[in-house]
């Protein structure tokens, strides 16, 4: 990607159109610098480890948002193609019981599936924002072999995706009904419930249900503690945090040097957390932006609201189905750094470039064109008016 960007100021001399990515980076530098002279948490090697790791998913972004490619009729097919091969093969791993060897861990086999609904759905939705109603199936089919993962954490998304599909309807805020009230709680209600031992995991029991401490449980406490740091890390250095390389990444654990940021607030003594055994370090995003405290946290939370205002646009101009492929995008990277770190991993890679590639239609339009965008009628009024008669 950083390649891409220097041919492109270099060829096409284009160094304002990555104006976001600049700002990103320079924040970013901000905060490198401020952990080199005031936070003394850990080693230079690590600092700038961490400081490209946090700044990967933000650059996948900027680049799809600044240089938009386009497909031709036969790159497209190759990606659908593609598509539905990565989630056959998702599901013959399962079957076989293979996936440990080939993918690692059960939960990308959901991963895996619903980043393929979303790339098939982005190169199949016509000029027009249409699907066939072969097209449509072939996309929920993608999906639903993701439930072989067994996460709730897929299971949540999997609702999501389906309710925007086929239920939810461009505009239905404004002329909502006491049916359509319903019908959302329900469908709040049935994430919740699907969701729920993962949310009682992490933020309630700990896994601990009542039974005494021993070896295994200690393991299921290191992730909910991850939390309580985050906590304490922000009441020591609520401003700017703890700085990079200190708390919940890569970079703090043993595989590039353990952050003395542990021993301070006392979780080097928690099982999965200490500098003898650290596997739970890096299982959770959210703890990590402890270490750019509450300007930090304030900046990421501004980020994902600003994409979703521009998604708003989205809708209005391009129709629902990309609506939902970049909306959907936003969930699973918000649902997944709950507890996992695929914003900083691939899986997330691939979400922030769908994100700049939807958005950068809007890069350069200025806020008049914006306005009139959004007094534009919806493209589909019915919840399926998207699909070809």
């Amino acid at each position: 990607m950083a390649c891409l960007v220097v041919l492109d100021m270099l060829v096409n001399r284009s160094v304002k159109r990555y104006k976001l990515l600049w700002i990103i980076v320079g924040i970013m530098a901000f905060y490198m610098v401020y952990t080199i002279f005031f936070m003394k948490y850990n080693t230079m090697e690590a600092i700038i480890y961490d400081f490209v790791a946090e700044l990967k998913p933000f650059c996948y972004f900027c680049v799809g948002y600044a240089i938009k490619p386009k497909f031709n009729k036969t790159e497209k097919s190759i990606l659908r193609n593609i598509s539905i091969f990565n989630s056959a093969l998702m599901f013959c791993l399962f079957v076989t019981n293979l996936y440990e060897e080939v993918v690692f861990h059960v939960a990308f086999l959901g991963l895996v599936s619903i980043i393929s609904f979303l790339v098939y759905l982005l190169v199949t939705v016509d000029e027009n924002g249409k699907l066939s109603k072969k097209e449509v199936l072939t996309a929920v089919l993608i999906l639903t072999v993701g439930l072989v993962s067994t996460r709730s954490k897929f299971y949540g998304e999997y609702v999501l995706a389906l309710s925007m599909l086929f239920f939810y309807r461009p505009g239905f805020m404004k002329n909502i009904k006491l049916s359509h009230i319903f019908g959302l709680v329900a469908i709040v209600v049935l994430v919740f419930v699907v969701a729920w031992s993962k949310i009682d995991y992490y933020f309630i029991s700990g896994g601990q249900e009542g039974q005494a401490f021993d070896e295994d449980l200690l393991e299921t406490f290191a992730r909910p503690m991850l939390y309580a740091g985050m906590v304490m890390i922000l009441l020591i250095h609520p401003i700017l945090g703890s700085g990079l390389a200190s708390f919940a990444t890569f970079a703090s654990s043993t595989a590039v040097n353990y952050s003395g940021l542990y021993r301070e607030i006392g979780l080097d003594q928690i099982w999965g957390l200490s500098p003898q055994y650290d596997a739970f370090i890096c299982d959770a995003f959210y703890p990590s932006l402890a270490q750019f405290g509450l300007v930090g946290i304030i900046l990421f939370v501004w980020f994902f609201v600003w994409m979703f205002r521009v998604m708003n646009i989205c809708l209005h101009s391009s129709g629902k189905i990309n609506y939902i492929i970049g909306v959907m995008s936003i969930i699973i990277v918000l649902i997944e750094s709950v507890a996992g770190t695929t914003f900083t991993q691939s899986a997330g890679a691939v979400c922030m470039m769908i994100l700049g590639y939807l958005l950068s239609d809007y890069r350069v339009l200025s806020k008049t064109a914006k306005k009139e965008i959004l007094e534009l009628p919806y493209k589909e009024q019915g919840s399926l008016d998207y699909i070809k008669k």
